[in-house]
Protein backbone atom coordinates (compact mmCIF):
# COMPACT_ATOMS: atom_id res chain seq x y z
CA UNK A 1 0.00 0.00 0.00
CA UNK A 2 1.27 3.71 -1.04
CA UNK A 3 1.98 5.46 2.54
CA UNK A 4 0.51 8.47 1.16
CA UNK A 5 -2.66 7.00 0.45
CA UNK A 6 -2.76 5.27 4.27
CA UNK A 7 -2.93 6.80 7.38
CA UNK A 8 -1.08 5.05 10.49
CA UNK A 9 -3.96 5.07 13.34
CA UNK A 10 -4.89 4.00 16.60
CA UNK A 11 -7.84 4.08 18.63
CA UNK A 12 -6.96 5.32 22.32
CA UNK A 13 -8.19 7.36 26.00
CA UNK A 14 -6.50 10.33 26.37
CA UNK A 15 -4.85 11.07 30.14
CA UNK A 16 -5.72 13.81 32.36
CA UNK A 17 -2.83 16.37 32.52
CA UNK A 18 -2.56 15.56 36.52
CA UNK A 19 -1.23 11.77 35.90
CA UNK A 20 0.95 12.68 33.12
CA UNK A 21 2.80 15.43 35.19
CA UNK A 22 2.84 11.90 37.74
CA UNK A 23 3.94 10.08 34.95
CA UNK A 24 6.89 12.52 33.81
CA UNK A 25 8.26 12.60 37.63
CA UNK A 26 8.67 9.28 37.66
CA UNK A 27 10.53 9.30 34.36
CA UNK A 28 12.67 12.16 35.83
CA UNK A 29 13.58 9.70 38.50
CA UNK A 30 14.34 6.58 36.44
CA UNK A 31 16.65 8.96 34.00
CA UNK A 32 18.93 9.40 36.66
CA UNK A 33 19.63 6.11 36.58
CA UNK A 34 21.44 6.16 33.48
CA UNK A 35 20.16 3.16 31.66
CA UNK A 36 19.65 2.72 28.01
CA UNK A 37 16.11 3.64 27.67
CA UNK A 38 14.11 5.55 24.99
CA UNK A 39 11.51 7.45 26.88
CA UNK A 40 8.02 8.19 26.23
CA UNK A 41 7.05 11.81 26.10
CA UNK A 42 4.69 12.72 29.08
CA UNK A 43 2.53 14.24 26.76
CA UNK A 44 2.06 11.32 24.05
CA UNK A 45 1.26 8.89 26.46
CA UNK A 46 -2.00 7.80 26.24
CA UNK A 47 -3.90 4.70 26.31
CA UNK A 48 -4.09 2.38 23.80
CA UNK A 49 -7.24 -0.26 23.03
CA UNK A 50 -6.20 -0.88 19.54
CA UNK A 51 -3.48 -0.26 17.32
CA UNK A 52 -4.80 -0.55 13.41
CA UNK A 53 -1.94 0.14 11.40
CA UNK A 54 -1.18 2.02 8.27
CA UNK A 55 -5.34 2.36 7.80
CA UNK A 56 -6.13 3.15 3.89
CA UNK A 57 -7.66 7.08 3.59
CA UNK A 58 -11.39 6.06 1.80
CA UNK A 59 -11.21 3.73 5.12
CA UNK A 60 -10.88 6.26 7.70
CA UNK A 61 -14.39 7.24 7.92
CA UNK A 62 -15.70 3.75 8.64
CA UNK A 63 -12.95 3.16 10.80
CA UNK A 64 -14.57 6.34 13.03
CA UNK A 65 -18.40 4.89 12.34
CA UNK A 66 -17.56 1.56 13.57
CA UNK A 67 -16.17 2.80 16.93
CA UNK A 68 -18.88 5.40 17.37
CA UNK A 69 -20.95 2.24 16.92
CA UNK A 70 -19.20 -0.18 19.10
CA UNK A 71 -19.15 2.59 22.16
CA UNK A 72 -22.56 4.30 21.59
CA UNK A 73 -24.41 3.13 24.70
CA UNK A 74 -21.10 2.80 27.14
CA UNK A 75 -21.40 4.86 29.90
CA UNK A 76 -18.61 6.98 31.36
CA UNK A 77 -16.67 5.02 33.62
CA UNK A 78 -13.82 5.20 36.11
CA UNK A 79 -10.36 3.63 35.71
CA UNK A 80 -7.39 3.39 38.24
CA UNK A 81 -3.61 4.39 36.86
CA UNK A 82 -1.38 2.74 39.30
CA UNK A 83 1.56 0.25 40.22
CA UNK A 84 4.54 -0.26 37.82
CA UNK A 85 6.06 -3.73 35.64
CA UNK A 86 7.92 -4.39 33.01
CA UNK A 87 7.63 -6.62 30.32
CA UNK A 88 8.58 -9.62 29.16
CA UNK A 89 10.02 -10.15 33.10
CA UNK A 90 12.17 -8.16 35.58
CA UNK A 91 14.89 -10.33 34.23
CA UNK A 92 14.82 -9.03 30.49
CA UNK A 93 12.89 -5.83 30.80
CA UNK A 94 12.25 -4.53 27.40
CA UNK A 95 9.01 -2.05 28.20
CA UNK A 96 8.64 -0.20 31.60
CA UNK A 97 4.91 0.65 32.30
CA UNK A 98 1.87 1.90 34.69
CA UNK A 99 -0.54 -0.12 35.33
CA UNK A 100 -4.39 0.53 34.16
CA UNK A 101 -6.91 -1.56 36.47
CA UNK A 102 -10.78 -0.72 36.03
CA UNK A 103 -12.70 -2.76 39.06
CA UNK A 104 -16.08 -2.37 37.42
CA UNK A 105 -14.77 -4.40 34.30
CA UNK A 106 -16.23 -1.86 32.01
CA UNK A 107 -12.81 -0.95 30.38
CA UNK A 108 -12.61 -4.62 29.54
CA UNK A 109 -15.82 -4.75 28.03
CA UNK A 110 -15.47 -1.50 26.06
CA UNK A 111 -12.26 -3.07 24.41
CA UNK A 112 -13.93 -6.02 23.46
CA UNK A 113 -16.63 -4.15 21.63
CA UNK A 114 -14.08 -2.00 19.64
CA UNK A 115 -12.67 -5.14 18.88
CA UNK A 116 -16.16 -6.68 17.30
CA UNK A 117 -16.68 -3.45 15.55
CA UNK A 118 -13.42 -3.09 13.79
CA UNK A 119 -13.29 -6.82 12.85
CA UNK A 120 -16.68 -6.19 11.58
CA UNK A 121 -14.67 -4.20 8.79
CA UNK A 122 -11.63 -6.36 8.08
CA UNK A 123 -9.44 -5.34 10.96
CA UNK A 124 -8.01 -9.12 12.87
CA UNK A 125 -8.42 -9.01 16.16
CA UNK A 126 -5.86 -8.69 18.71
CA UNK A 127 -4.79 -12.27 19.64
CA UNK A 128 -2.23 -11.34 23.02
CA UNK A 129 -4.65 -11.14 26.06
CA UNK A 130 -5.73 -7.50 26.87
CA UNK A 131 -3.29 -6.17 29.33
CA UNK A 132 -4.09 -2.63 30.36
CA UNK A 133 -0.90 -0.55 30.81
CA UNK A 134 0.90 2.79 30.32
CA UNK A 135 4.52 2.79 28.56
CA UNK A 136 7.08 5.03 30.25
CA UNK A 137 10.11 3.57 28.01
CA UNK A 138 11.70 0.99 25.79
CA UNK A 139 15.14 -0.62 26.90
CA UNK A 140 17.59 -0.66 24.31
CA UNK A 141 20.49 -2.56 25.96
CA UNK A 142 21.39 -4.58 29.89
CA UNK A 143 23.04 -1.09 30.51
CA UNK A 144 22.09 -0.64 34.35
CA UNK A 145 18.89 -2.80 33.41
CA UNK A 146 18.61 -4.09 36.89
CA UNK A 147 19.52 -0.85 38.78
CA UNK A 148 16.68 0.49 36.76
CA UNK A 149 13.68 -2.39 37.86
CA UNK A 150 14.98 -1.70 41.18
CA UNK A 151 13.96 1.79 41.08
CA UNK A 152 11.02 1.49 39.47
CA UNK A 153 9.74 -1.21 41.93
CA UNK A 154 10.62 1.18 44.68
CA UNK A 155 9.27 4.40 42.99
CA UNK A 156 6.16 2.47 42.50
CA UNK A 157 3.21 4.34 40.97
CA UNK A 158 0.59 5.82 43.62
CA UNK A 159 -3.05 4.88 42.82
CA UNK A 160 -4.77 7.53 41.23
CA UNK A 161 -8.16 7.15 39.01
CA UNK A 162 -9.70 9.25 36.78
CA UNK A 163 -12.93 9.38 34.16
CA UNK A 164 -13.15 7.52 31.29
CA UNK A 165 -15.45 10.27 29.15
CA UNK A 166 -14.65 9.61 25.50
CA UNK A 167 -12.59 7.05 23.13
CA UNK A 168 -10.44 8.67 20.89
CA UNK A 169 -9.63 7.84 17.00
CA UNK A 170 -5.59 9.04 16.72
CA UNK A 171 -3.81 9.57 13.90
CA UNK A 172 0.15 9.17 14.04
CA UNK A 173 2.63 10.70 12.09
CA UNK A 174 6.00 9.30 12.95
CA UNK A 175 8.81 12.47 11.98
CA UNK A 176 12.73 12.65 12.76
CA UNK A 177 11.78 14.57 16.36
CA UNK A 178 9.13 11.60 17.53
CA UNK A 179 5.67 10.99 16.64
CA UNK A 180 2.76 13.15 16.32
CA UNK A 181 -0.45 12.77 17.15
CA UNK A 182 -3.91 13.99 15.50
CA UNK A 183 -7.66 13.06 17.05
CA UNK A 184 -9.47 12.05 13.98
CA UNK A 185 -13.04 11.59 15.73
CA UNK A 186 -13.61 11.98 19.43
CA UNK A 187 -16.87 9.96 20.55
CA UNK A 188 -18.00 11.14 24.07
CA UNK A 189 -19.21 8.19 26.22
CA UNK A 190 -23.18 8.69 27.49
CA UNK A 191 -22.91 10.01 31.01
CA UNK A 192 -25.49 9.46 33.80
CA UNK A 193 -28.27 12.17 34.13
CA UNK A 194 -29.05 13.26 37.84
CA UNK A 195 -31.87 11.72 39.06
CA UNK A 196 -34.55 14.39 40.30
Amino acid sequence: MNKTNAIRTFICIELPEGIRGRIEVLQDRLKRVNADVTWVQPGKIHFTLKFLGDVPLLKITSVCSAVENAVHAEQVFPVEVGGTGCFPSAQNPKVLWVGITCPSGKLKQLQTHIENGLEAIGFAKERRLFSPHLTLGRVRSRLNAKKLVDELNEAGFEKLSFEVTKIVVMRSDLKATGAVYTPLAAIPLVRDEPQN
